[in-house]
């Protein structure tokens, strides 16, 4: 099969946006959900009804402690629940009525920034957007990049381009009083001249080597943005449903093979996923075996018939997107060495919300959840 290569870098959705314009992305069709194949399996609680009931709950919260913090900006519409966690991560306080500024924090590459006003945020990240909007800031957001698709407020903010290729004049146009991103907002140069500006721009690192990542990220989020207290009660919770997820997964009986296929049928790419994906942790943390890792691949690999026949997955990983991009799983089976594995021949594919798989942010235990469901179904 002739495969074009292409820096699958984790849109998340953005190259389907742009493929398929009219779509509402972030919110997968019905289709979608109905083409996964044998017997009905118990779908974990969505990840949006998990952060509206948090960020329901933290709209008491935030109502309660009104008047208690101290703050130049008016109060943001809501804020996550600042229930304390019994995970090893630092204990939740009260969480704060409104940012509290100014606030000087670590950049990576950058040094320190201090950030005196957070009414205009753009996350330069779609992972960043979710945090910003589910610690309740969203109210704050003025734009976002294509590969924010959740939740659907971040979708519909106006675009500053795609992640890893940004313009500073658009950004700057805006009118942003910060800027927070991971390290593959860029390129380099242009954030460079974000920093010349004069605007705080907050560089927090993404984790992606490890499930225990995602909660310091979400806690210099909340650190950058005035809402540390807010940072550690969310990045608690996250930690709670994380290990119940693994602990559920470590009742497994078996570790089936699984292979994640990076697939963009508009551009004909397909590549399988190795060590450093992103979703090999959650393979692993699911009690599976990552085909590409155990193949001893990296990152990302141009996908080919017979790499494919020799690791022989029991099932396929595949972002929602882009198995609607090859036409679900009939289109899947077309590609190349595909039918001829073990997955194929029993339809055995998984598809995740593009951000909710490859994120790691507050959605990622549902994203486990439903992994643990899908391979295991006897711990249902």
């Amino acid at each position: 099969m002739a495969v074009t290569w292409s820096d699958p870098d984790i849109e998340h959705g953005s190259r389907h946006q742009e493929e398929h314009p009219g779509r509402r992305v972030g919110n997968r069709p019905p289709e979608a959900r109905r083409r996964r194949p044998g017997p009905p399996r118990a779908r974990a609680l969505s990840a949006r009804l998990r952060v509206t009931v948090v960020l329901a709950v933290a709209a008491v919260t935030g109502l309660l402690l009104a008047g208690c913090g101290s703050s130049d900006e008016a109060e943001p519409s809501t804020a996550p629940s600042s229930t304390a966690s019994t995970s090893a991560v630092p204990s939740a306080g009260p969480t704060e009525a409104a940012p509290v500024l100014p606030v000087t924090v670590p950049s990576a590459g950058g040094g320190d920034v201090t950030v005196t006003d957070v009414s205009r945020i753009i996350p330069l990240n779609g992972e960043i957007a979710e945090i910003v909007f589910a610690l309740g800031l969203g109210d704050r957001v003025v734009a976002t990049d294509v590969s924010a698709t959740y939740p659907p407020e971040a979708a519909a903010r106006p675009k500053i381009g795609y992640q890893r290729s940004l313009a500073a004049e658009g950004i700057l146009a805006l009118r942003p009083t910060i800027l927070v991103g991971t390290p593959e907002a860029g390129p380099p140069p242009v954030i460079e001249q974000l920093r010349s500006a004069g605007v705080p721009t907050v560089i927090v690192e993404r984790g992606a080597g490890s499930l225990d990542g995602i909660g310091a990220k979400i806690r210099a989020v909340g650190a950058a943005l005035g809402v540390p207290g807010r940072g550690v009660a969310l990045a608690a919770t996250t930690q709670t449903e994380l290990d119940r997820a693994v602990e559920r997964a470590s009742g497994a009986t078996s570790s089936p093979k699984v292979a994640f296929l990076y697939v963009r049928g508009q551009q004909n790419v397909a590549m399988i996923g190795g060590e450093g994906s992103g979703a090999d942790l959650l393979i692993e943390a699911a009690h599976g075996v990552d085909a590409g890792s155990a193949a001893g691949l990296g990152e990302f690999t141009p996908l080919t018939a017979e790499a494919l026949v020799a690791a022989d997955p029991d099932h396929l990983l595949l972002l929602s997107d882009g198995l609607e991009s090859v036409g679900g799983i009939d289109g899947l089976l077309r590609l190349p060495g595909v039918a001829q594995t073990t997955a194929g021949e029993n339809r055995a594919v998984i598809d995740l919300d593009d951000l909710e798989l490859l994120g790691l942010g507050p959605r990622t235990p549902a994203a486990l959840d439903e992994l643990v469901d899908a391979l295991h179904p006897g711990l249902r």
